[in-house]
């Protein structure tokens, strides 16, 4: 397995969303998400979906960027606790990886608004590949 990590970019949902990659390295990543209207309700609150979306991009860009450029890892299960309403945005998730197998991975995270308080956390688990699960190879991205 090779030392060096993979780089990590937006996917076009992410992008969609207008969720920003701040940080994302050693197991641990820190991701962005203004509170824009096309992901609040109308009420001013960000929708829950919007927020389990940033989570599972921190979340797995941890995990991306704890394992190596062939190895490949997908979502198996993420489990999220909404505290709570985010009025107030941006959103900053921070996402790390708490172990990690040859086959899998198991990450954990929160969501904070502009004032610093917790909005929702998640726990989640990731299945990693040694290669692409459908032996392609390729551009590689999180949500």
């Amino acid at each position: 397995m090779s030392t060096e990590r993979t780089p990590i970019s937006p996917t076009p949902y992410g992008v969609h969303l207008g969720i920003e990659i701040v940080e994302a390295v050693d197991g641990a990543a820190s991701l962005r998400l203004p509170l824009a209207e096309h992901v609040c309700n109308r009420r001013g609150v960000a929708h829950g979906g919007a927020i389990a979306s940033l989570l599972d991009a921190a979340l797995g860009a941890a995990v991306i960027s704890s394992i190596a450029p062939e190895e490949w890892c997908g979502t198996l299960q993420l489990s999220i606790q909404f505290s709570d309403p985010a009025r107030r945005g941006p959103l900053v998730a921070a996402g790390r990886v708490v172990r990690r197998g040859r086959r899998v991975a198991f990450a954990e995270g929160e969501v904070t608004d502009a004032q610093g308080r917790i909005v929702a956390r998640a726990l989640g688990t990731w299945t990693i590949w040694p290669g692409h699960p459908d032996g392609k190879s390729g551009f590689r991205a999180i949500s």
